[in-house]
């Protein structure tokens, strides 16, 4: 009985360290997708320069942070569509 009761103790703490660490990663991949949404409307809505709120240009933002808004921004200057 004392078995199980290791066991279960065992994998509870697996699988919080595994759900912990996925939450982080889906954290931040979200926050950044966010932050590259806004900049994008941001600079729709001032009539900077169009660029395109779809799901390419999120995934970009989201993997890429800052340098991946930066990217997307500089393709939209220069015409290249994603």
């Amino acid at each position: 009985m004392a078995l199980g009761l290791y066991l279960a103790l065992v994998a509870s703490v697996l699988i919080a360290y595994i759900v912990f660490h996925v939450t982080r990663k889906f954290g931040t991949l979200i926050f950044h997708g966010i932050f590259g949404l806004v900049v994008f409307w941001l600079l729709n809505y001032f009539n900077v320069l169009k660029v395109p709120l779809d799901f390419v240009t999120f995934i970009i933002a989201a993997f890429g942070g800052v340098l991946g808004v930066a990217l997307v921004v500089l393709f939209s200057a220069l015409g290249i569509p994603l």
